[in-house]
């Protein structure tokens, strides 16, 4: 009868930390085991992985553009929902011109599928993250948007979007 009051008692606190486990694995950008491989206050262009140079032919007639990559993880939390949503809203709203002719793509990409792992490679993608990569002349120049998480998605949906919409205008700019 002991244990079964002890067990009553302690199963309330057990729901708590797995609660608040899966709730927090969403919210935190990075995992502690892995550093960051950009500064946070000024992510320096990256280029492209050894074996994309081994093509100098498709090099040559990729097109100057914007590419938009927002990678997530298989089982998402509410923010990162949101960022699925008002990124994809973004780009239909006040984009949806480029994304027609070419200068704009927009990717939303599964972490846990394997046949992303080539671009997930390509980005060092580890969790929910946006990517701008700026293309010009058949190279990569891309930004990982770490502000992204504190730009208040689900408080400030306005705000969110114009961050969203600035990074866009400035590296579509870029490919001018």
């Amino acid at each position: 009868m002991n244990i079964l009051i002890k067990a009553k008692m302690y199963f309330p606190l057990l729901i708590v930390i797995l609660a608040v486990g899966l709730l927090s694995a969403c919210g935190n950008p990075s995992p502690a085991a892995t550093p960051p491989t950009e500064e946070p206050s000024a992510p320096p262009a990256v280029t492209p992985p050894a074996e994309q140079p081994s093509e100098p032919s498709e090099a040559t007639t990729t097109p100057d553009r914007v590419d938009v990559v927002y990678f997530h993880r298989p089982l998402r939390c509410v923010t990162c929902l949101c960022f699925e949503e008002r990124i994809r809203h973004v780009v239909k709203t006040y984009f949806q011109d480029e994304v027609d002719s070419g200068k704009l793509t927009l990717e939303v990409l599964n972490l846990g599928d394997k046949e992303n792992a080539a671009i997930v490679n390509k980005y060092s993608a580890f969790g929910p993250q946006l990517f701008i990569n700026t293309v010009r002349g058949g190279t990569d120049h891309i930004k990982n948007i770490e502000e992204i998480w504190s730009w208040n998605c689900r408080s400030d949906k306005e705000g969110f979007d114009q961050a969203v919409k600035n990074l866009i205008e400035q590296s579509l700019e870029e490919v001018q």
